[in-house]
């Protein structure tokens, strides 16, 4: 007669299966992650833009799996990977820019994310990179083309629940303040943090617009911040 330390092995094996059966295709703690920043997260967009802004030549991609440039501005994973392999993921969203942003990879989440781009929509343009603004209207595409590939009801689900990440505000004064006389002797340090700090603002707004279903209960964590809001993460 099976005792009871046997018993309680199976229902545990047997819960274990449900719940197996019953998450993400990938097994994650969230169906997808959705990226928007500059080069701390960029994986490639800028390989399809006229920039100079590059990360496809050696020695970047060095240590990453393949051996070979990705487009990340890192000889291997970013935190973003890391993160990603945190929470279950076995392979990375695509650069939205790039041909494999298409198809079932779409389930994965996208990145949006633009090298020398930031919360200074001005300088992003003079850089040739996607300025947040257009970041946010590409996702805005991207909800079209996911529902066409799971279907209106599981693209809202996925939309709904993954993890939103924004890192900027690095590029905004190593590539613009500190280097443009033009702006670093008309204004200062703090006043331009303001601005950028306004920018971030509405780029928050901007997306609880898109999403307007949900409101600003969405943003429940904030990770480093130096300088201005370099990190931001937020969770359904």
């Amino acid at each position: 007669m099976m005792n009871m330390n046997s018993k309680e092995t199976l229902v545990l094996l047997i819960v274990s299966c449900f719940l197996t059966c019953g998450s993400f295709a990938q097994d994650t703690l969230v169906p997808a992650i959705m990226t928007f920043g500059d080069s701390a997260v960029d994986v490639g967009n800028n390989d399809y833009l006229p920039t100079l802004f590059k990360a496809n030549y050696p020695p970047y991609g060095r240590d990453f799996t393949n051996k070979q440039p990705t487009g990340r501005f890192c000889n291997g994973k970013l935190a973003t990977d890391f993160t990603a392999e945190t929470l279950g993921f076995t392979s990375f969203a695509p650069a939205y820019l790039s041909p494999q942003a298409s198809g079932k990879n779409l389930l994965l989440g996208a990145n949006f994310a633009s090298a020398a781009s930031g919360y200074d929509e001005k300088a992003a343009t003079l850089n040739h990179a996607i300025p947040l603004s257009q970041q946010l209207e590409y996702f805005k595409e991207y909800q079209g083309k996911l529902a066409q590939v799971a279907g209106s009801k599981k693209a809202a689900s996925i939309i709904k629940d993954s993890l939103y990440v924004l890192s900027a505000g690095s590029s905004d004064f190593v590539q613009n303040y500190y280097t443009n006389p033009w702006i670093n002797q008309a204004i200062t340090v703090d006043q331009y943090s303001s601005y950028l700090l306004d920018s971030f603002t509405n780029f928050i707004k901007g997306r609880v617009w898109i999403r307007s279903s949900e409101n600003w209960s969405d943003f429940t964590s904030t990770i480093g911040l130096p300088t201005c809001c370099k990190d931001f993460i937020w969770l359904p």
